[in-house]
């Protein structure tokens, strides 16, 4: 599921984002920085299966 990333000044959508571990993106309407953080990680169940 996607979310929507909003500049932290002025409330711009800047983009609509899923899973990432980090981005920062600089709004084009007022110049504010904004950075987005994972809380934890999450394992993906693909990541759990051994090749046989």
């Amino acid at each position: 599921m996607l979310r929507e990333l909003r500049c932290a000044n002025c409330k711009k959508l800047l983009a609509r984002i899923g899973e990432v571990t980090e981005l920062q993106i600089k709004c084009s309407r007022c110049g504010t920085l904004n950075q987005v953080k994972a809380a934890s990680l999450e394992q993906s169940p693909l990541s759990a299966i051994r090749p046989i």
